[in-house]
This record gives C-alpha cells, structure tokens and sequence, in this order.
C-alpha cells in the first residue's frame, strides 16, 4: 500500500529531468526564431527555414538520448523503491493477523512482476518520447511561418512578431504525440506514465500477494482533494470476484464499484488511491468512518465568498501554479531571444503573490515542484523580480506624470522607461546645435545630460526619447540625432522629482 502523498511526489525527479529537456528546447526554438531577420529574401527565407527546422529536429534527438539514460534509471530506481514500500506496508497486515507472507526479494512471481512493471512503464514512455522531434520541429516550423507572414505583409515589426512567436511557444508548445493523436508536454508525460506504472505495479503486486495468501477482501484508501468518481468508493470495502453479504455486511464487488483495472479508475491515470488486505472474520475494522469519509469530501473551505471542498481548491490551486510556471517559461524563452521581457516578469510576480495570497486564505500547503522550471534557477529570479519591482516603479511615476498633466503643472507627452542604450554616435546640427547655444550648453554638457540620464520618456512610438538628468534633459532620436537639449525649467524639476521620489 502506497500512501497518497507518497504517489503525489513520486514522480518530482522524473518531472525535472524531463522539465529540463523541455526548457532546453524551448530556449533553443526561441533562439532560432530572433535570427530570422537577418532572412531577406525568398529564396534565402526558404533555404533558412529548411535548415533550422531540420537543425531543430536533429537537435531534439541529441538531447534525448542524453537524458534518456537517466530516465531508465530513474524509472527503475523508483519502481523499486515503491514496490518495497508498497510490500513492506502490505505484509505488516499479514504479519499483524498472524500470517507469514514469502520474503518480497525471494518471490520469484512478484519480481517478475515488478520488473514487467518497469519494462512496459519505460517502454510507455520511451514510445512517447520518439514522437517529440517531430511534435517540437512541426510547431517551430509553423511558429516561423507565423512570424514571418506578419513581417513581410508588415502587419508587424520584426521584435514584436518574435515576441509573439516565442511567447506562443512558451505558452502551448508540446513535446509528445500520443497514438490517438493527443499531445502533451513531457513533464505531463511523465508525470502521468510514472504515476500510473507506479500504482499499477504496485497495485498488481498487492493482488499477486492476496492470491498466494488467500484473501478475498479489500479496503480502498482515502484523501482529501479526490476526484468526484473516486471520492464514491474512497475509503470504502470491498469483495473480489462478486459481491457478498458477509457476516452480517454488504460487500460490493472489488473491480466492478471501483473500476479496478481501467484507466479511469482505481490505480488508473494520475490515481493515487490504492488498497490494502482486509479479513472481516478477524476484525478488520474499517479505517475510514463514515464521518471521516463526509468530512473529506464536504464543502468546508470557505473561499471569495464561497465554499469548496478540498478537490476544487486543489484545482484552482493547480491552475495558479500553471499560471506561475506559465509565466516562468515565458520569461526563459523571452531572454533567449532577446526580447523584452518586461511585461513576463510583471505577470509572474503578480502570479506569484495571487498563488501565495490563494493558499494562505485556503489553508492549503505551497507545492515548490508544481511551479519549478528547471532553467529558472536563482539568477533569473533575481533578474525577473528586478525587472518585475522596476517596471511597477515606472508605472507609479508614469501614474503621477499624469496627474500633473491634467493638473496643467506639465505639457511633457510621452511615457516613462528605463532609459534606452545611447546610440553609438549622436549626431548635434541645426536646430539643437541652435538651442545649445541660445542655452548656454556645451558639447560636453549635452552629453553629460544624456549618459547621467536618470528616466527616459519614450515618445513618436518610440522612435525618440527624451533623457532626463538632474541638470538637463536631451532628446534623442533613433539615428542618433538630437532634437533638442535644455537646463530644467520648473516643470522639467518637478518632472525630476517625481523619478526621484519613486526610486530612479
């Protein structure tokens, strides 16, 4: 018997060896879509295309049988582990009743079946896992398409048609086909077949041992957070081979009320429910009560003004968790192609607080595996949170710009941002050379406003920004020409003064 909490971590290792291939890949395919400017024309687009899709695919499979070593190992690792767990717990029962099971490691018929177990669990997914070459290089292949359609009929610049390619990859981007034609990422692959071949093969192992001990009875186990199906025959007792009134007891048949034996059912997909030996003629006790049995399925979390059972708030949590990790791989795929990846930091620190915030006022417990990206280690936190606490301090300082525009205090248009990196040569003619003088500015002045900038506001589109110093401002445009340059007037002081006050 194998305790539910026990079957909900036992896959995490797996899961982050293959969340690993997974951000591999991704910030591959993201790199790979930031060359495709330097694509001119048709005929070069197409050659290009081909070959990276092609570099794609081969890429897929080097990286697979890498890991995949490590994967069989760790299969069989675990399968192992929980088989002796499950054993171990079964045969105290019989012990406790006075019975003398065979030693786990000298029965021959049980560790046939714990390695049959192994062979077809890693076989399961290693027949996924041929499907992920050309899953991952079909999407990247329509991904390019996408983006440079949008380019070339110039609905789109080139960054923004990136950022949505990689950011679309990020969001949806599959790893494996399954033969119905169903896809999945890996780590959901994974986490599937293990807990499903673990369960299973522990779950074989228990009935092999009721067999060659003679039991006919079973009791299933219960959690909270179960699934309404499950949640009917959580907890509960039952008959192999038929149901029996025994003893003065009703017992519904073991296969037919759970489901034993069917992907939807007991020891089925993602299930952590199992059983265990009972003998009704010795006293078993049922573990579960009715009342405990109530309690684990009622609406007793209160939540947003309504009330859940535990299963709903495991999935509203799971789904706050994806959104956590959602946010994580977007950032990853973002940074690999240089783009920006501003707004991805925004989200994931405010999916971050919403989940804590969730499972504070729900009393459940932080589950740091569901949220793991095995690329976003502490460096990129520390660089999300960054760009995540700078971009909430532009928002408040483009918040009081404008306040003081409808006040009338300032004209100034435009928004806000990190100043952008000055371009390599500025150019000074005409109207600014003009304005320096009228000014009293000097050559060197100007460009000491410029690279001591404190903000920068971003106007035309972007195409020009003016930089704000403690002493002046100067506007740039994008070729590196100046448009003007001056000292701070009052307004160009307060203007200052609000990037002071919120940190800048």
């Amino acid at each position: 018997m194998l305790a539910p909490d026990y079957l909900d971590h036992a896959p995490d290792r797996l899961v982050l060896l293959w969340q690993q291939v997974e951000d591999d890949i991704l910030r591959d395919v993201a790199r790979r879509i930031s060359k495709m400017d330097t694509m001119t024309s048709t005929a070069h687009w197409q050659l290009w295309r081909y070959q990276q899709v092609e570099a794609v695919r081969q890429d897929v499979v080097k990286k697979l049988a890498r890991y995949t070593g490590k994967s069989e190992a760790e299969i069989r690792r675990l399968m192992q582990e929980a088989a002796t767990r499950a054993m171990e717990a079964e045969d105290e029962i019989y012990y406790h009743y006075g019975k003398e099971p065979t030693p786990f490691a000298d029965n021959a018929t049980l560790q046939a079946l714990l390695n049959a177990g192994y062979q077809q669990t890693a076989g399961t997914f290693h027949n996924l896992t041929a499907t992920t070459a050309n899953t991952v290089s079909g999407q990247f292949e329509a991904a390019l398409d996408r983006a440079h359609l949008k380019v070339s009929s110039g609905a789109f610049d080139y960054k923004s048609a990136v950022k949505s390619a990689v950011d679309s990859l990020a969001d949806t981007m599959k790893y494996v086909t399954y033969p119905t034609g169903h896809t999945d990422t890996l780590e959901v692959a994974a986490r599937r077949a293990v807990l499903t071949g673990v369960n299973q093969t522990g779950a074989k192992l228990q009935v092999a041992r009721a067999d060659e001990m003679g039991v006919e009875f079973f009791e299933t186990t219960a959690h909270g957070g179960a699934r309404p199906s499950h949640a009917e025959w959580q907890g509960r007792q039952f008959h192999r081979g038929g149901a029996v009134d025994y003893m003065g007891k009703h017992y519904p048949d073991f296969e037919a009320a759970t489901g034993y034996g069917t992907g939807a059912g007991l020891c089925g997909w993602n299930c952590r429910h199992t059983f265990f030996s009972i003998f009704p003629e010795l006293g078993s006790a049922p573990a579960w009560t009715q009342a405990d049995l109530e309690a684990l399925n009622a609406r007793d979390i209160e939540y947003n003004g309504g009330r859940y059972t535990r299963y709903e708030i495991s999935q509203m949590q799971r789904a706050r968790e994806r959104t956590v990790r959602r946010y994580k791989r977007r950032y990853l795929a973002e940074d690999a192609a240089g783009a920006d990846t501003t707004a991805s930091a925004v989200k994931l620190r405010q999916a971050r607080q919403e989940l804590t915030d969730f499972i504070s006022a729900t009393g459940g417990r932080a589950d740091s595996a569901r949220t793991s990206v095995a690329g976003f280690g502490r460096s990129a936190s520390s660089k999300a949170s960054w760009a995540a606490k700078r971009q909430e301090q532009l928002d408040a300082v483009n918040n009081d710009l404008t306040a003081l525009r409808q006040s009338g205090k300032i004209k100034l248009t435009g928004t806000a941002v990190t100043p952008p990196a000055l371009p390599n040569t500025l150019s000074f003619e005409g109207h600014a050379i003009e304005q320096m003088g009228k000014r009293q500015i000097s050559l060197a002045q100007a460009n000491e406003i410029a690279e001591h900038a404190i903000l920068a506001i971003s106007q035309r589109n972007g195409t020009q920004h003016a930089y704000y110093s403690e002493k002046g401002f100067i506007v740039i445009r994008q070729d590196g020409s100046i448009g003007t340059v001056g000292w701070l007037d009052d307004a160009g002081k307060q203007i200052v003064e609000v990037m002071k006050q919120h940190g800048f």
